[in-house]
């Protein structure tokens, strides 16, 4: 998660088959009427969650290209959007992690781009307005100068998420995430902004989406990047950090970022 900190690196394992299956389930969606522009969707949402966790580019480019492949679809378009854009995100943090911050902002600018579409055709839809703050934030994140620029609408973003769906947990996430990072003379605090990060694990494992093509992302990820979070408080809150990269690892044993740039930097008890 760009954002808050979470970076990748290269992994030398390359998961080229699921790309390619991807990219050849995209060309079976145009040559067959057997194969369903939704199954298209659900396999490539489940191959871009599992290539981020295992840090895999390959498999993520091959995953927005699956989502492209559907925006001609009326019905699936706005799903197939924030999907791509959420991989994009994803992405981006593997490149920056890779020192490639050109195709790190690159995609990004993609995302913004699907995101900005995708407001047009949903202008109510609050995991639009939330992605597309984190997205923003992560933007400014990578090329400091812009934050004059993007403030404006990252908060305008993080408004509209708030007002239209409260509960929402990555709305929350988001509003944690600004809380944790914003200096005290904006209303900023480490304490509260983890308190606001528990309370959207609350919410994420209540949440039980009724449509499998709906944005569902956070709670493993959350987990991981909370452990972050407690490591970057001051002083440093190791034994909580201890706890939450643990959960997250007995969840998701291949996330890659928990593993190899979270734990190394726990101290022992």
């Amino acid at each position: 998660m760009p954002a808050i900190g979470q970076s990748h690196r290269r992994n030398p394992l390359r998961f080229i088959s699921v790309a390619s299956a991807l990219i050849l389930a995209g060309g079976l969606l145009r040559a067959s009427s057997t194969v369903l522009p939704h199954d298209v969707l659900l396999t490539a949402k489940r191959a871009a969650s599992d290539a981020n966790y295992r840090n895999d580019q390959a498999a993520l480019r091959g995953a927005v290209a699956a989502f492209a492949s559907l925006a001609a679809d009326e019905q699936l378009r706005p799903r197939a959007l924030y999907w791509a854009a959420w991989t994009e995100w994803m992405l981006a943090a593997s490149q920056q992690q890779d020192n490639q911050a050109a195709a790190a902002v690159a995609s990004l600018e993609s995302a913004v781009a699907r995101l900005t579409r995708l407001i047009e055709l949903q202008p109510d839809d609050a995991d639009a307005h939330a992605l597309l703050a984190f997205v923003s934030v992560a933007i400014a994140t990578a090329e400091r100068p812009r934050w004059k620029e993007l403030a404006p609408g990252i908060s305008a973003h993080r408004r509209r998420a708030l007002e239209l769906a409260p509960a929402n947990p990555r709305v929350v996430m988001l509003d944690a995430m600004m809380i944790f990072y914003a200096p005290p003379q904006a209303g900023g605090s480490q304490t509260k902004g983890v308190a606001r990060w528990l309370e959207a694990l609350q919410l994420l494992a209540a949440e039980r989406p009724g449509d499998a093509t709906a944005p569902d992302w956070g709670r493993t990820l959350a987990e991981g990047w909370l452990a972050n979070l407690y490591l970057t408080m001051t002083p440093p809150h190791d034994a909580e950090a201890r706890d939450m990269a643990a959960k997250a690892l007995r969840e998701r044993p291949d996330f890659w970022y928990v593993a190899t740039q979270v734990m190394p930097r726990i101290h022992s008890p």
